[in-house]
């Protein structure tokens, strides 16, 4: 399993950031979810 993201307002110019991971779907990883609903110290546990 692969996903893409990227952290930017607008278009792609200027400033932004992009990552892409791909994980085991085999292996899952306990606690992922959305990283938006997780707290800081979830992400961080988690990172």
């Amino acid at each position: 399993m692969a996903g893409v993201d990227e952290a930017g307002r607008g278009p792609l110019a200027g400033p932004v950031v992009a990552a892409a991971v791909v994980l085991n779907p085999a292996q899952p990883i306990v606690g992922l979810a959305d990283s938006k609903k997780l707290s800081v110290g979830q992400r961080d546990t988690l990172a």
